[in-house]
């Protein structure tokens, strides 16, 4: 049996891994498998306390998402008013990419309208192509280390998952 249990846990985190790369919160999602993982064995080993703090990272994870290709743009020497386009485009592009190319639509969105927003906003700021485009390479830059961070956090909960219910 947890031999079953552990492959299921497998699959899972894999499937969330992925998916959080076109735009699917996977880290919430674990939080709520976590959740029914707790609940199934009657919150034995995983306690109500461990799904807050899983459920406070998925929170903490996202919020970071959202603000991280700003960051990064300001990084490769962005304006304040580039780093906010990059987010605001980042938002834009990921709408507008899933509704016409589901679902990896939401991720070609994000890159692109990050990266046009940061373009923009350097280029009405005054500066050359090759620094608007340092800028807007920073954002998507900043897009796939959040993608990336998000990911590793759902491997991690996933083998911590397995250790527990084992």
């Amino acid at each position: 049996m947890d031999v079953l249990i552990i492959i299921g846990v497998i699959l899972v985190t894999i499937i969330l891994a992925l998916v959080t790369w076109i735009g699917v919160p996977g880290t919430f999602i674990m939080s709520v498998f976590v959740l029914v993982c707790g609940w199934l064995t009657g919150f034995a080993t995983i306690t109500l306390a461990h799904v807050v703090v899983i459920l406070a990272i998925s929170i903490s994870l996202e919020v970071v998402e959202f603000f991280m290709a700003g960051v990064a743009a300001r990084y490769y020497g962005a304006s304040r008013r580039s780093a906010v386009f990059a987010i605001l485009g980042g938002l834009a592009g990921t709408i507008i990419g899933v509704s016409i190319l589901v679902p990896i639509g939401a991720l070609i969105g994000l890159f692109v309208g990050s990266y046009l927003g940061a373009y923009l906003g350097e280029k009405l700021s005054g500066k050359t192509d090759a620094e608007a485009a340092r800028a807007a390479l920073g954002t998507v830059l900043g897009n796939v280390a959040s993608k990336t961070l998000k990911s590793t956090a759902v491997v991690i909960i996933g083998i911590w998952l397995a250790k527990m219910l084992t």
